[in-house]
């Protein structure tokens, strides 16, 4: 990632914190923006929609305290938000506040934000043919890009519809390398695998003790098409209440799909979103708000 060459750059400082899902991203936050008083903006996909608390982890309002939180909880399950609307809103957002701190999960979403990441119209309109299955959407880009196929997981649909969108409007697939539009630093928290692995499993667990399946009961008790949301654990536990699954199987499945989903996002980070790598088992919290401390004091921009 390069920094602009005659583009538009703001010089404010924009803080990020990410990592993969079951991290500790949430506590570090709030450490970070009660120590240095930064506004928080929700940089988690799943948590921008109403209803789906337990199951994406989402921050309570009393552990949000007095500390201010933008873009949590206001769209419905299964309504469409793309990314190229969070890029405009979140960009004008960090422009109203004095320190803005991005934290979540969602790398594509960060990085459509603080790069001039390129989201033509038709990729970014939030819509995907739902007629077409996986395999046929990856059959399509195995005919364009063989090789890029062969890296891309048949299963991972939203990346696979956005190479074709790019093959269709510009000929071409591999967009140029963002250049980065804002003094950000990027802090990527980091666990070894398997103490991760550890923290997901115990995780899942106390969602489910802290009434994850009642959660999803009440969703359908709204009406809500529990098949249409996307996030890891709803449609498993759906499946449970119909009695397609047992228990202990559903709690297996949501485990595993969650320990997949963090391996791919560490992936996702270390080759498209340079940053600054903090294990959370090895550096304390000091060090880290040392780290912040010297970003804001700086006047350059940071090369990341």
């Amino acid at each position: 990632m390069k920094l602009s060459d005659g583009l538009n750059v703001s010089s404010k400082p924009i803080l990020v914190i990410t990592g993969p899902t079951g991290v500790g991203k949430t506590a570090i936050s709030l450490a970070l923006a009660r120590y240095f008083g930064g506004d928080i903006i929700n940089a988690d996909a799943s948590q921008l929609y109403k209803g789906l608390d337990i199951g994406t982890a989402k921050i309570t309002p009393q552990e949000m305290g007095d500390i201010p939180h933008h873009l949590f909880s206001f769209l419905n399950p299964t309504e469409r938000f793309s990314i190229k609307t969070y890029q405009e809103t979140v960009r004008t957002l960090m422009d109203q506040l004095s320190r803005p701190m991005m934290v979540g999960g969602s790398g594509l979403y960060i990085r459509a934000t603080i790069t001039d990441y390129d989201l033509s119209t038709s990729s970014a309109n939030g819509e995907d043919d739902q007629t077409l299955s996986n395999q046929t959407l990856h059959d399509r880009l195995a005919k364009i890009d063989p090789d890029l196929a062969q890296s891309t997981h048949p299963n991972n649909r939203r990346r696979i519809i956005r190479y074709l969108e790019l093959a269709s409007d510009r000929g071409y697939i591999i967009p140029k390398e963002p250049t980065l539009l804002y003094n950000a630093l990027v802090l990527c928290l980091t666990r070894p695998r398997l103490l991760l692995y550890e923290r997901i499993n115990q995780r899942v667990l106390l969602m489910l003790q802290s009434g994850w399946v009642e959660e999803v009961k009440g969703l359908v008790n709204q009406g809500i098409d529990i098949s249409q949301i996307k996030e890891i654990g709803y449609r498993e536990i759906e499946s449970y209440l119909q009695g397609q699954l047992s228990y202990e199987a559903m709690v297996d499945l949501i485990q595993q799909k969650t320990r997949h989903y963090a391996k791919r996002q560490m992936t996702w980070f270390r080759h498209q979103l340079p940053s600054v790598m903090i294990d959370c088992e090895t550096t304390s919290l000091e060090t880290i708000i040392d780290r912040v401390k010297n970003f804001y004091e700086q006047d350059t921009h940071p090369c990341l």
